[in-house]
C-alpha cells in the first residue's frame, strides 16, 4: 500500500454514517448543553430566594 485508495466505493460507504452520528453527537451536546444551563439557573434562582 502506498497510501492510494484504489476501492473509493468502499470510503464511500463510510461517510453517512459518519456524518449522522457527527450530528446526533453535535445535537446530543447542545441539549445537554441546554439543559445543565436550565438546571444551574434554577439552582441559583433557589439560592437567592433562601
Amino acid at each position: 500500500m502506498d497510501g492510494v485508495v484504489t476501492r473509493p466505493d468502499l470510503w464511500a460507504s463510510f461517510i453517512w454514517p459518519a456524518y449522522a452520528l457527527t450530528l446526533v453527537g453535535l445535537i446530543g451536546l447542545l441539549l445537554w448543553a441546554f439543559l445543565s444551563m436550565r438546571s444551574a439557573e434554577k439552582k441559583a434562582e433557589e439560592s437567592r430566594r433562601k
